[in-house]
């Protein structure tokens, strides 16, 4: 497993000093051929005042991007700047790169180079303004303004080395390359540390069982980029399709360290968690306010939608503010005893940053890993009491409901290893739940099961009741899921449901309810017959074409079941686009499949959109 080069990049403000800093060091370096000094590409004139570059057009410039001639780009103060891709190379030929540039990039560099260190330059605000004004380019109110400009810190495990530049350019050159000596010397270091994980890996390939030490070293290299892009491969495919049980439970011990945990102070603190899979199910929305509405505790945190039209966050974000950090999380739940938000700015954790980009165009089985990372992110914010959904059937991650049992009993035992309380229901995820996939649909059918609307989808409120009496007979006043869900039912039809869901959109910051896209096609049956079939993931994909989650409004609402007895011209589903001409494409790709099957009413002759 090859180490390769230290890619140092360097940020600071405006006037700090950074080209003083790095002609300094690249003229005391120059006869050591292990540094590369990189040369920017910019949408300027070459030879204009400042530093040494390559000038380039602005039809050049986006001619060698489309060519992948850049390893990043980034625009400031209406420039275009770049890197060139051959940096790459001399980073796998070990030698450190030294690259002036922007520390908004910075997290699209993370992955794209193996082992990234940043220099970050300052120097007090007084001197940065007159720095600036010598320069004679900006006005003092531009100048202020600049100096207040917000920054946002680099991404969590990327190695940041401060450099202040306060003094003369040659004591500023000298703790500059001081900070490069430290970065090579933190290469060093990480490959003495990479020896553990390294024969942690090799004894896996060779049929080992790891213990929680093993996984630690491990996790803590991969999800700090200690392993070159290649070897990260190489060794989560080992580990991911090998787990054993007793490793899961390591696996979600070692997770469990990466992130702080969240303490409510109750004795039960409840969570949900899905599978999914099954477009449409937003039970979540709920199920949190049924729970609340009880009494019992449930800070709910939600991922966005990745490849489906909508996540529990986005259309909870129809409704209100998710992205709440940990301050305002703890204050919604005061007020509300639940919330439900965006886990992104709370139990995110960073080891997901490695291990999603890599193994997903794998394809590999991730389930039992997945036991591991969802259930060390409940740890992580707080739960003491875990109801996990996991939906079978053809076009899920559990092809049949002994997949879902097997492994519901693992989810249950690693919870109780983390001292959790975790009941696993195996589900049919057969058909979509409800009528609407997408965000703003999705919330309609919410709202219509908490107002108690007689048109509310039947299938969306009894999974609903289903997992929040699952819930509450956890508390000993109830004991059983028989007298929880009439407890659930009676919060639900008397209205204190809906009052729960209202003070938690309060709680976490109310938006006028987003409304449905006025863009609309209907599609009709073209013949009379019986729904044998609906492909939820087509039909979910028709809702992404058609601008969902990005457009709220954008989505498809589905006005048939399996079992429906249709005829000619009766509505199927209605589209909801965000545009027209996204309303056009979406209608045509539609009408060439659109995933919903009907079979004869006498011969059941399946009949295929």
């Amino acid at each position: 497993m090859a180490n390769g080069g230290v890619f140092f990049f360097v940020v600071g403000p405006s006037g700090v000093g950074k080209d003083t800093l790095i002609d300094g060091a690249k003229a005391a370096l120059r006869d050591d051929a292990r540094y590369v000094f990189a040369t920017r590409t910019i949408t300027r004139p070459a030879g204009a005042p400042g530093e040494a570059h390559v000038g380039v057009s602005e039809a050049e410039f986006a001619a060698l991007d489309a060519a992948q001639q850049f390893l990043i780009t980034w625009d400031a103060h209406g420039l275009r700047y770049g890197l060139p891709v051959e940096l790459k190379k001399a980073l796998d030929d070990g030698r450190h790169v030294i690259a002036n540039g922007s520390r908004a990039v910075i997290p699209l560099l993370v992955g794209r180079v193996d082992l990234l260190v940043v220099i970050e330059v300052n120097a007090p605000a007084q001197l940065l303004a007159q720095r600036i004004a010598a320069r004679g380019r900006e006005s003092a109110a531009e100048i202020e303004a600049r100096l207040a400009r917000a920054v946002s810190a680099p991404p969590a495990g990327v190695t940041v080395i401060e450099v202040l530049n306060d003094s003369t350019s040659a004591v500023g050159i000298e703790r500059f390359l001081a900070a490069i000596q430290q970065g090579v010397a933190l290469l060093e270091r990480v490959a003495t540390r990479k020896s553990t994980s390294a024969d942690a890996y090799r004894a896996k390939l060779a049929g080992a069982t790891l213990d929680e030490a093993a996984y630690a070293a491990l996790i803590d290299d991969l999800a700090r980029y200690r392993y070159c892009a290649a070897d990260r491969q190489q060794i989560l495919c080992a580990l991911i399709t090998g787990l054993r049980d007793e490793e899961v439970v390591a696996l979600a011990r070692v997770r469990t360290r990466c992130m702080p945990r969240l303490d409510w102070g109750e004795k039960i603190v409840a969570d949900k968690h899905s599978l999914g899979g099954v477009p449409g199910s937003r039970v979540t929305l709920i199920v949190v306010p049924i729970v609340t509405a009880y009494g019992l505790l449930m800070p709910k945190t939600s991922s966005r939608a990745i490849t489906s039209a909508s996540g529990t966050a986005d259309a909870m974000e129809a409704a209100a503010r998710v992205d709440l950090d940990a301050v305002e999380m703890r204050a919604a739940v005061k007020a509300a005893r639940g919330c439900i938000v965006w886990n992104g700015r709370l139990n995110h954790s960073p080891v997901d940053d490695v291990t999603n980009a890599m193994v997903r165009p794998l394809g590999l089985d991730t389930r039992r890993w997945s036991v591991a990372s969802i259930l060390s992110k409940k740890y992580s914010a707080g739960a003491t009491h875990v109801v996990v959904d996991l939906p079978y059937g053809p076009r899920t991650k559990l092809s049949t409901q002994e997949d879902a049992q097997q492994l519901g009993q693992l989810f249950e035992r690693v919870g109780a290893e983390l001292g959790m309380q975790v009941d696993a229901l195996a589900t049919d995820g057969r058909v979509p739940i409800g009528r609407g996939i997408g965000p703003a649909l999705e919330l309609r059918d919410v709202l219509q099961v908490l107002d108690g609307d007689p048109d509310a989808p039947g299938d969306l409120r009894d999974k609903a009741l289903k997992f929040a009496s699952r819930i509450l007979a956890w508390d000993p006043a109830i004991g059983d899921v028989q007298t929880a869900r009439a407890i659930a039912e009676r919060l639900l039809d008397e209205g204190a449901a809906r009052r729960a869901f209202d003070r938690i959109v309060d709680a976490q910051g109310r938006r006028e309810f987003a409304p449905l896209s006025p863009h609309v096609e209907t599609v009709h049956a073209e013949r009379s017959g019986v729904i044998t079939d609906i492909d939820g993931w087509r039909i979910a994909g028709l809702a992404l074409q058609a601008g969902a989650p990005a457009c709220k409004g954008a989505g498809i609402d589905l006005r048939c079941r399996v079992g429906d007895t249709v005829s000619a011209g009766d509505t199927l589903l209605r589209i909801h686009a965000s545009q027209p001409g996204i309303l056009r494409e979406t209608a045509q790709a539609a009408r060439e499949k659109l995933g919903i099957r009907i079979g004869d009413a006498l011969h059941e002759e399946a009949f295929s959109w």
